[in-house]
């Protein structure tokens, strides 16, 4: 798989979201009259955002769907969560071997920080 791509209403916030607050760089971004997003790296795998309201047939779009998530891996996630430039919910332990903490995004878009604690 080469990226994710999803549609949004709210592009300049979703846009900063990722790009300021998690701190993914921008690989592309286009600004257009008729089109406007950005590809961001997001350690492996690219994140594109587009911004609905430049599209030339826009979508209907529903809620962000429960079985959905972004997952971002780090080696060291009581450091990933101190960087981050907003409040974080504290890190939890699961019963699988991991720790994570939970963030979503201006769409609603559900953010999972993990750290695997337990060879995968």
């Amino acid at each position: 798989m080469s990226y994710v791509a999803f549609v949004t209403n709210q592009y300049d916030e979703v846009r900063s979201f990722y790009g300021e607050t998690l701190g993914f760089p921008v690989v592309r971004e286009w600004d257009r009259s008729n089109a406007r997003g950005v590809r961001f790296d997001s350690g492996g795998m690219r994140l594109e955002i587009i911004d609905n309201e430049r599209e030339q047939r826009p979508r209907e779009l529903g809620g962000p769907v429960d079985r959905v998530h972004i997952v971002v891996e780090v080696d060291d996630i009581d450091g990933a969560r101190a960087s981050l430039p907003i409040e974080a919910p504290p890190v939890e332990d699961t019963s699988w071997g991991a720790r994570t903490f939970l963030l979503h995004d201006p769409d609603g878009m559900p953010v999972t920080y993990l750290q695997w604690t337990d060879a995968e």
